[in-house]
């Protein structure tokens, strides 16, 4: 059977049983019911961007590391206690960690083409609450010391 032919007998098909529905329950076809024929098209900039967004989370985490090994160096010298430095360390490493584990998610989803959103919607909420959660154990730490 020619392709021609088939697609006649389909459309056939399709409008006797619109008849027989009363043409409600036959839903429209639309493009996003369709097979993706051809890869998605990624744009060099979505490199780049992945590659900034990395090295403004890695800025972040160096900035926490380098006030983290300030106020370790600092207590060292003055007799004070270390604890707080020894708070925040973790937490830039924690940053660091995060940074790598999204650089590569959307390194090897853009190398795919695959579609759909790169962002990370629950990674930033969860880094802002641990923070947080370290700057208050900085001051509970430093109002129990006094």
């Amino acid at each position: 059977m020619s392709l021609n032919a088939e697609a006649r007998r389909a459309e056939r098909e399709c409008l006797t049983f619109r008849r027989r529905a009363n043409y409600e329950t036959v839903p429209p076809l639309s493009n996003a019911d369709k097979p993706r024929l051809q890869p998605v098209k990624v744009d060099p900039k979505v490199f780049f961007a992945n590659e900034r967004t990395f090295l403004a989370w890695i800025h972040m985490a160096l900035l926490l590391g380098g006030m983290a090994i300030g106020i370790i160096g600092f207590a060292a010298r003055s007799g004070v206690s270390p604890v707080p430095g020894l708070v925040l360390l973790p937490v830039a490493i924690t940053f660091v960690m995060h940074a790598l584990r999204q650089y590569y998610v959307r390194a090897r989803a853009i190398r795919r083409r695959e579609p759909g959103p790169y962002e990370d919607k629950n990674g930033p909420v969860a880094l802002a609450v641990v923070l947080a959660v370290a700057a208050a154990g900085n001051v509970l730490i430093h109002l129990s010391l006094q």
